[in-house]
C-alpha cells in the first residue's frame, strides 16, 4: 500500500499543481479583465458624453434651420409682396405712358397745321384777309405732382433715385 499512497500523493501533488497553475492564470486574466473593464467604462463614459454633445449639435443645427427657414420664408413673403408692388408700379406707369403718349399725339395733331388745298376753281393770287384769325396751340399743362395718383409719384420718385 505504500506504493499506492506514494502514487496516489505524486498523482494529488500534480493536480495541485495544475490546479495551482491555473488559479494563478486565472487570476491574471481577471486582473486584465477588471483593466479592461475600467478602461471600457472609461470608454463609455467618453462616448455617452459625444453622444449627448452631438445631440446638442443637432438640436441646435434644427433650432437654426427652423430660424432660417423662418427668416427666408419672411424674406419671400417680403419679396412676393414687393414684386406685386412693382407689378403694379410698372403697369401704373405703362399707363403713364399711355397718356403721356396720347397727349403728345393730340398736341401734335392739334399744333400740326393742316394743309389747306387748293381747289382748281379759287384763284391763286388770292390772299386770306388778314384778320384771319390763326390757329391757336394749346399750351400743354406743365406736369402735376397734385394731379399724379399715387402710383405716378412713386414711380417718379423712383426714375429720380434711378437717375
Amino acid at each position: 500500500m505504500s506504493f499506492i499512497a506514494i502514487f496516489l500523493d505524486v498523482v494529488m501533488i500534480g493536480l495541485l499543481g495544475t490546479g495551482i497553475f491555473y488559479a494563478v492564470r486565472l487570476t491574471r486574466q481577471l486582473a486584465e479583465m477588471r483593466a479592461s473593464r475600467a478602461e471600457m467604462q472609461r470608454f463609455v463614459i467618453d462616448f455617452n458624453q459625444t453622444v449627448l454633445r452631438a445631440e446638442a449639435g443637432v438640436q441646435n443645427l434644427k433650432h437654426t434651420a427652423r430660424s432660417s427657414g423662418d427668416d427666408l420664408e419672411k424674406l419671400i413673403e417680403k419679396s412676393h409682396s414687393l414684386r406685386d408692388e412693382l407689378m403694379f408700379l410698372v403697369e401704373s406707369a405703362d399707363q403713364a405712358a399711355n397718356r403721356l403718349s396720347q397727349r403728345a399725339t393730340s398736341a401734335k395733331s392739334v399744333a400740326a397745321p393742316t394743309p389747306q388745298t387748293t381747289t382748281p376753281s379759287s384763284p391763286k393770287n388770292i390772299k386770306e384777309p388778314a384778320s384771319a384769325p390763326k390757329a391757336t396751340v394749346p399750351k400743354a399743362e406743365p406736369f402735376s405732382f397734385k394731379a399724379a395718383s399715387t402710383a405716378e409719384q412713386e414711380l417718379l420718385r423712383v426714375l429720380k433715385k434711378l437717375g
